[in-house]
């Protein structure tokens, strides 16, 4: 505000405005809807960077589970082995995580699976009815009787972390135990084969 003294009027008032003040327009923004704008597209990009980091772990951490071939181990376990060396049979949807057959001290084969429902079952075979290879593959189990399977008896082991079914047939001890139900470990002793009878997969 400005004074100014006039010799006819006296004092008179002026209102004076600067000619950098910023006078209100009545239209929007252009600059704050860029900025919005802009805003938007950041977050866009960035959630597009975080799917392309979470697509890379999945990718990174996958199935722990390991499958192994049957195939070496198999051809092997056949032509050292003393005895007839067993596969289980059209078991739909198990994995096979581990096979191998050692010669010595004790001749042994062995198939481990995982079940789809995510429980575990392995074959051991051994040339042998010793109790020590028993005790082995019997740990935390008791008897609790016998069945019948394919004309044979198998001694039916429970135990709390696993069952297990074991056969002795002309000094070959052949066991069948896991951590699934038992009736699905007399499934996989009913399917058992010669590897004659079974197609290397």
């Amino acid at each position: 505000m400005a004074l100014e003294i006039s010799e006819h009027t006296g004092i008179r008032h002026h209102d004076r405005v600067s000619p950098n003040t910023p006078q209100p327009t009545g239209r929007p923004n252009a600059r704050l809807g860029q900025t919005m704008g802009d805003m938007a597209r950041s977050i866009a990009v960035v959630l597009a960077a975080i799917g392309v980091i979470m697509v890379v772990i999945h990718r990174a951490n996958p199935d722990p589970v390991r499958v192994v071939t049957i195939n070496a181990p198999l051809i092997l376990a056949n032509m050292q082995a003393t005895f007839p060396v067993e596969v289980p049979q059209n078991q739909s949807g198990y994995r096979l995580t581990s096979a191998r057959f050692s010669g010595t001290p004790t001749p042994v084969w062995h198939l481990g699976y995982v079940t789809p429902d995510n429980a575990y079952v392995q074959l051991e075979q051994s040339a042998t009815t010793n109790n020590q290879f028993l005790k082995s593959q019997l740990v935390g189990t008791k008897n609790v009787g016998s069945t019948e399977i394919n004309g044979l008896k198998w001694t039916i082991y429970d135990g709390q972390d696993q069952d297990a079914l074991v056969r002795i047939v002309d000094g070959v001890t052949t066991a069948v135990s896991g951590t699934a139900p038992i009736d699905e470990l007399r499934r996989v002793a009913k399917s058992l084969a010669t590897q004659k009878q079974t197609q290397l997969l």
